[in-house]
């Protein structure tokens, strides 16, 4: 049975279509491809957050942060949502103790960030200082609201800029990866439907023509339909110029 190429066309983006449904349908395990590329997130949140930061008043713990991302991450949440609360977390956890390892990782002055950690409110309005030994109270001091100097105003903003910059690395690298491999694995999947389809046929194809369709069919699946009108209206133009 010979087959036309706008049908033949068509095909395989059908082909291209029902392989990337398989590699979506991987999500349902335990989150399948939609964990590829947070790795680079994470690591990016155990350089700014670390584990040992002690940061009280701040909310979720480094692991909560992360969990969080990845919650967001494997969800789909838009690319511009997830960075601005992903900086915000990094900028609760902004307090003298932490100040210099962050000033380090963004590459700003540290006595310049610890000045401004020492200024800035964080989130509960409150500073807790450890007990003296035999206390039994809270040790709580307000902490300052003093006006940031032109130079600690300074320091802010580099360090707010570079802290942009890393996570839109880390999102930026992260998407890429992800996209990358959703694409090897749907090709992978085409390339199996391809052969399957071939040993179905009553009269077998050679080995290598099932795998070139396989291959062809991830990226034509997105604009099989175009390819495949554009081609039909070219065809019908050649008869009607003949005619």
């Amino acid at each position: 049975m010979s087959i036309t190429l706008p049908q033949a066309t068509l095909a395989v983006g059908a082909l291209g279509v029902a392989a990337t449904g398989l590699v979506d349908s991987t999500k349902a395990f335990w989150g399948g491809m939609s964990r590829v590329g947070f790795g680079f997130i994470e690591k990016m949140i155990s350089t700014l957050v670390p584990e040992g930061n002690a940061n009280t008043g701040a909310g979720l713990s480094p692991q909560d942060i992360v969990d969080t991302l990845r919650a967001n991450w494997m969800n789909g949440m838009d690319s511009g949502g997830q960075k601005a609360i992903a900086k915000s977390f990094v900028k609760l956890h902004l307090n003298p103790d932490s100040a210099e390892a962050l000033a380090k990782a963004t590459n700003v002055n540290a006595a310049l960030l610890k000045q401004v950690a020492v200024k800035m409110p964080i989130s509960s309005g409150v500073s807790v200082t450890p007990l003296p030994p035999g206390s039994t109270g809270p040790a709580v001091r307000p902490v300052s609201n003093a006006a940031l100097t032109p130079l600690e105003t300074d320091a802010f903003g580099r360090f707010d800029l570079a802290l942009s910059a890393m996570i839109d690395h880390a999102y930026e690298r992260a998407d890429q990866w992800y996209r990358n491999w959703c694409k090897v694995l749907a090709a992978v999947f085409a390339v199996a439907l391809a052969y399957l389809g071939n040993y179905a046929l009553p009269v077998h194809q050679p080995w290598w023509q099932p795998l070139i369709v396989g291959l062809v069919a991830t990226p034509l699946a997105p604009v099989a339909k175009d390819i495949a009108n554009a081609i039909q209206t070219a065809s019908d133009t050649m008869l009607a110029l003949k005619g």
